[in-house]
């Protein structure tokens, strides 16, 4: 049986088409994944593999049947930034979705899709594209304090999950005040031993330093 190792192959997985029709073209749809193309700012040497993917409940999961060497499971609520791009696979250029998000509990990474099947790729694109474009536009409507938003640049250059009162020389009660609406706008998620940035969060950050890099 040939391997992953050998291009044909992989092509072969990738080209294999859905067999249910266009409500199947999301479940269990061949992708050509490349992850994590960027950790950080730095773009990685990481290839592409062929693995399957499924949308549900605004959760994109991967996963590499039938060893599952590839299981990535991303929330639309961990979305930071999107556009749409391309990904060279077996030396053809195909058109790819480019997803900035969240790698709980605090690191941003980028992945890249390529859907074989252009109609279910085209379908990835503009549910994930609009989802992206909605909270933009929420976030422009958010009203935030000076010391608000400085409390979700510290998040971010903390770059993992932090401790409240650690950055804020307040009591318990003014630091609640402040996180309390910055959670309630879903900008900051609860971890195991602080708090962190969510998808929105980055994006109110990249907003306020101007950082096309995030």
């Amino acid at each position: 049986m040939p391997s992953d190792s050998d291009p044909d192959a992989v092509r072969d997985r990738l080209v294999e088409q859905p067999t249910d029709g266009t409500e199947a073209a999301l479940t269990d749809a061949p992708v050509g994944v490349r992850h994590p193309a960027r950790r950080g700012g730095r773009v990685t040497d990481v290839p592409v593999v062929a693995a399957r993917l499924t949308l549900a409940d605004e959760t994109i999961r991967l996963h590499d049947a039938p060893d599952d060497r590839v299981t990535i499971t991303l929330r639309f609520a961990d979305i930071v930034y999107v556009r749409e791009g391309r990904q060279e696979i077996n030396g053809t250029p195909v058109e790819s979705l480019v997803i900035r998000h969240i790698d709980p509990p605090a690191s941003a990474v980028t992945t890249t899709l390529s859907l074989w099947d252009d109609a279910a790729h085209a379908r990835l694109t503009e549910i994930v594209t609009t989802y992206y474009r909605q909270q933009r536009a929420a976030i422009e409507q958010l009203r935030l304090s000076t010391t608000q938003l400085e409390i979700l640049v510290a998040a971010y250059s903390a770059g993992r999950e932090f401790d409240p009162a650690s950055v804020l020389p307040k009591s318990a009660d003014d630091i609640a005040a402040l996180f309390e609406p910055l959670r309630d706008a879903d900008l900051l998620r609860e971890g195991d031993t602080g708090v962190f940035l969510t998808g929105r969060g980055h994006m109110v950050v990249n907003e306020t330093l101007d950082d096309k890099t995030m």
